[in-house]
């Protein structure tokens, strides 16, 4: 049981049983830490334009509004965390700082050499006060590829999608791309999760994939033969509410082209997972995203070597021909990095599929695993912006933990475990256009964070090691979210 001390005057020290009571009852992930009650303090003693500051806030501008149910509202108290490590997601470290939140928002972060500013604070009467001594705390994490809504024909499923998005946010992850579904039921969850009809993190979503009839694929799309049914396609998705737009595998770079051309001037952004289109051209057509770090394509191995998958290749799913004959230091994959650095285009490895191919199939699986490593360690060296996604619910990966994998594979390749952090929680945010106001730790944004009880930079492993769970300024029953 957590030892709570107040220190109000006696007429409240009278309620200090009911004060334990609504505190202990249902919240026994708090165990570990120290609550304090601010003391009350008079005008006499604070820095009135301080205070005044503090009680006027103005409200973050965003469109972020996620779920509070099963969490504990302090959004109108201010919350301390103090005699913390902060890594705030900016590769900088803080050591014995103090994050103050109010509302959904942080309004400060302290360090250890401001005793007066935090004194102030930690005298304001209706706060609550977290020790968090030997503590790390790190921003919200984001999965890029994440299939909430389903991506198989019919496979839609509500009771699948609101038990995803719980484990989500029950493992850290405050912030989601769903980068393909059925368009109408995907923008339904993402309105759902924001009008706090459904526990989750925030959902950024495309709509059915944009297909050709040259490929035939047993996902939710839409077959499109022409420059004018790509347009009528994409501004019904638009209507519909979608953030994106996803390309596949059997677009043509004609049909590309068109696609990011009518999407941008509709302010959306395109994703592709492409086959026909090599990711050189769609890089060099402004696509904003590509997917899954294996960029299976005739057009990216030598003439010879393309052939030979012309021949023997089995079309977009061949990821383990293609890797045997890709040369990951050759003239083609050289300038494809090259067009992705310059171009500003996004990727999210998916390392996690990959290695469950490798698994299935561990004979061919030992020899290309190691070379899906090297292809990632050498866009991420070349300056690529790699994003974190797990592309679940394929191939059994489970919502949340898997992400929690999915930086342990990228240290795998090479990443130092700072830049997997950035690349988890600022890259995200930045990708998705939402930097101004998460993703990082640092005043004005909102509070979306994690409290670790071991050093995530000394080992990746340890962002699993969560204790606390901080979404838009509510703190998390994740007791309750895992037991669902």
């Amino acid at each position: 049981m957590s030892k709570f001390v107040t220190s109000l005057d006696k007429k409240i020290l009278t309620n200090s049983i009911t004060i334990i009571l609504i505190f202990s009852i249902g919240y026994n992930i708090f165990d570990v830490f120290t609550f304090v009650k601010a003391e009350r303090i008079s005008p006499s003693n604070t820095d009135n334009s301080l205070g005044e500051s503090l009680l006027e806030l103005p409200p973050l501008k965003s469109n972020k509004a996620k779920s509070t149910q099963n969490d504990t509202d302090y959004s109108h108290n201010l919350l301390i965390l103090y005699n913390t490590n902060t890594i705030d997601g900016d590769s900088n470290v803080r050591s014995n700082s103090t994050i103050i939140t109010s509302g959904n928002k942080i309004i400060d972060v302290i360090d250890k050499d401001s005793p007066d500013k935090y004194y102030f604070y930690k005298n304001n009467t209706n706060s609550i006060l977290i020790d968090l001594s030997g503590k790390y705390i790190i921003p919200g994490l984001f999965d890029m590829h994440a299939h909430v809504a389903g991506v198989m024909k019919n496979s839609f499923n509500q009771t699948y999608s609101d038990e995803a998005l719980q484990r989500l946010l029950a493992f850290g992850i405050t912030t989601i791309r769903n980068p393909g579904g059925p368009t109408e039921l995907s923008v339904g969850l993402k309105n759902n999760v924001s009008s706090e009809k459904v526990t989750g993190p925030q959902i950024f979503t495309a709509g059915r994939l944009l297909n050709s009839p040259n490929i035939s694929i047993p996902f939710v799309e839409k077959k499109v033969n022409s420059v004018s049914e790509v347009d009528e396609e994409i501004n019904n998705q638009a209507k519909a509410g979608v953030d994106f737009i996803k390309l596949y595998v059997g677009l043509t770079p004609d049909l590309v082209k068109e696609a990011i051309d009518k999407a941008h001037s509709l302010g959306l952004k395109v994703i592709g997972h492409l086959y026909l289109t090599s990711w050189t051209e769609a890089a060099n057509d402004k696509i904003d995203f590509l997917t899954h770090g294996v960029p299976v394509s005739p057009y990216l191995l030598s003439s010879q070597n393309r052939e030979t998958f012309l021949k023997y290749g089995d079309g977009p799913f061949a990821h383990f021909l293609w890797l045997q004959l890709v040369s990951v230091n050759g003239k083609e994959i050289n300038e494809m990095i090259e067009s992705l650095v310059k171009n500003n285009v996004y990727v999210d490895p998916t390392l996690s599929v990959y290695e469950s191919m490798a698994k299935d199939d561990p004979t061919n699986g030992q020899h290309i695993w190691p070379k899906v490593l090297q292809l990632t360690k050498k866009m991420y060296d070349n300056g690529v912006k790699l994003l974190t996604g797990t592309d679940i619910p394929n191939f059994d990966l489970a919502p949340g933990k898997s992400l929690h994998h999915e930086l342990e594979l990228l240290a795998n390749a090479g990443i130092p475990t700072s830049n997997i952090i950035q690349i988890a929680t600022k890259n995200g945010a930045e990708a998705l256009g939402i930097l101004n106001y998460t993703g990082t730790i640092e005043k004005g944004k909102e509070a979306d964070l994690i409290v670790l009880s071991s050093n995530p930079v000394e080992n990746i492993s340890n962002t699993k090691s969560i204790e606390l769970i901080i979404n838009n300024g509510k703190i998390v029953n994740r007791n309750s979210l895992l037991s669902k």
